[in-house]
């Protein structure tokens, strides 16, 4: 097996001896050239930049006029001492505004841009005066309310690898070129019956300061139930993010999601279940043009050992793996793996041999109450972090609303704070919790949380999603990632 170390990129299998727990522990990244070497391969993932920074920028998925959202905002979170001083920069197909907005301290500010628009897109740049604050997107839709992260920077590539527009299902993909030049990019898609690159989607001009939606059914991707999508910059740098409204075939629900900026050997995913009436897929696409050889490990109560799966989705030796094809896709149905307890648990997917993948997480489930769909990105190997915040906060008597894997073979402790009027406190009952090594904490909120954002800080390094409710009475959840902080890179 090939080990990763902080300062070469390999892999290693570690097993945990009695336990019999197999950890795949992977720590980015290649040879650095210098403190910022790093941070370069992975500044468009959503994550807390640098401190020493005078200023922060974050862009995020934007909303559709028309699609039923009822307002859509921007989270805006200050956990520091003084004022906040931002700039919210609204861009649609034509043209781009721009409003000032300060945020007070220890507080924080919803600042709502739909503002009522029928038609078109509506994608929000939020930047900031230093790096105190945070940013999350909110969606207030009937169908469920999304709660979304935003990236911290532009990139040349974006990809996904979950798409869907079977029975009706409504896909957009959105381009949005913050920059005062035009941008040109190439829109490519794969299905089940492989890659596709109509001509009509290259070379694609994206205007200074504006956003493109692409319907994906109406471009030559209708009906698909497998449909992952790359879109590449020629000419400058952008943002891509996806608005997608599940209508049937086992998915219900509506989610919004920056894409992923480049392919990566190791994802972490710590919301995961299995049951009854709950579809799990982990969907990976390989954008590459040689096979990538993938193993999946999985953790959480009742899990004694990491369990691989191999292409044909069923229990392997920790020897065998799956195959990612070159340029295609595969669904892996965590049901399908032998042994594995049901209930939740926490995976990672590493790619043993081959290209990098992009990985996306789909939990589909059906309840009393009725059913709903959560789609998530992976947790990016490198930026697994022992200090991780939560711009929106948490609700409190929320059960099991944060999720927190030890990717580590080393036991370890974490505090859960919240920033109030009072500042950073820690929650009570959730200071020094206890976390084993290669092992995920699911935590119930207390009734009496704080509304402000909330951080963790862990003593070993940790990657952490929440479980965030749809409202309105709907059943089930959204999934959305924590944002890791990097400091001392």
């Amino acid at each position: 097996m090939r080990r990763i170390l902080r300062g070469a990129i390999t892999v290693l299998l570690v097993v945990a001896g009695a336990a019999g727990i197999v950890l795949v522990e992977r720590h980015d990244t290649g040879a650095r050239e210098g403190a910022s070497a790093a941070n370069d391969r992975l500044a468009a993932f959503p994550q807390v930049p640098e401190g020493r920074r005078i200023s922060s920028s974050w862009f995020c998925p934007g909303a559709a006029g028309g699609d039923g959202v009822t307002s859509a905002y921007v989270n805006i979170s200050n956990p520091g001492d003084t004022d906040l001083l931002a700039t919210v920069t609204m861009m649609g197909p034509e043209k781009s505004t721009q409003e000032p907005v300060t945020v007070a301290p220890r507080s924080r500010t919803q600042f709502e841009f739909l503002r009522g628009a029928t038609v078109g897109v509506v994608v929000p740049h939020v930047e900031l005066v230093g790096t105190t604050g945070t940013v999350e997107q909110q969606l207030d839709f009937p169908g469920g309310d999304v709660t979304s992260q935003c990236a911290p920077d532009t990139s040349p590539t974006w990809y996904f690898a979950d798409g869907f527009t079977a029975e009706g299902s409504k896909e957009r993909i959105v381009v949005t070129n913050p920059y005062p030049d035009p941008a040109v990019v190439d829109l490519t898609f794969t299905t089940k019956d492989g890659p596709r690159r109509p001509a009509n989607l290259l070379g694609l001009v994206i205007g200074p300061r504006t956003a493109r939606s692409f319907s994906m059914p109406d471009i030559g991707a209708a009906d698909e139930v497998r449909l992952a999508v790359s879109v590449s910059a020629t000419t400058g740098r952008v943002v891509v993010s996806r608005i997608q409204h599940y209508l049937g075939l086992g998915r219900l629900g509506y989610s919004t999601t920056v894409g992923i900026p480049r392919p990566l050997g190791q994802w972490w995913f710590t919301s995961g279940r299995t049951g009854a009436q709950v579809e799990e897929l982990l969907i990976a696409h390989n954008p590459a043009d040689t096979d990538a050889s993938v193993q999946v490990t999985f953790f959480g109560e009742g899990i004694t050992n990491g369990l691989p799966v191999d292409e044909n989705n069923v229990a392997a030796t920790p020897t065998q793996e799956i195959t990612v094809p070159a340029g295609g896709i595969v669904a892996i149905n965590t049901a399908q793996v032998a042994d594995l307890p049901k209930g939740d648990h926490a995976m990672v997917v590493s790619v043993l041999n081959g290209p990098d993948i992009v990985v996306e997480h789909v939990l589909s489930q059906s309840t009393p109450n009725g059913s709903f769909t959560a789609v998530t990105n992976g947790l990016a190997d490198g930026l697994v972090s022992n200090s991780w915040r939560l711009p929106s906060g948490l609700v409190g008597g929320a059960l099991n609303a944060v999720s927190v894997l030890n990717t580590t073979a080393t036991e370890g402790t974490f505090t859960v704070s919240a920033f109030g009027p009072g500042g950073k406190v820690a929650i009570p009952g959730l200071e020094n919790v206890a976390i084993g090594s290669a092992s995920v904490v699911s935590l119930n909120v207390p009734a009496d949380v704080p509304q402000g954002e909330v951080q963790i800080d862990a003593t070993v390094p940790v990657a952490v999603q929440r479980r965030m409710a749809r409202n309105h009475g709907l059943a089930g959840f959204t999934i959305v990632g924590g944002l890791p902080v990097r400091t001392g890179r």
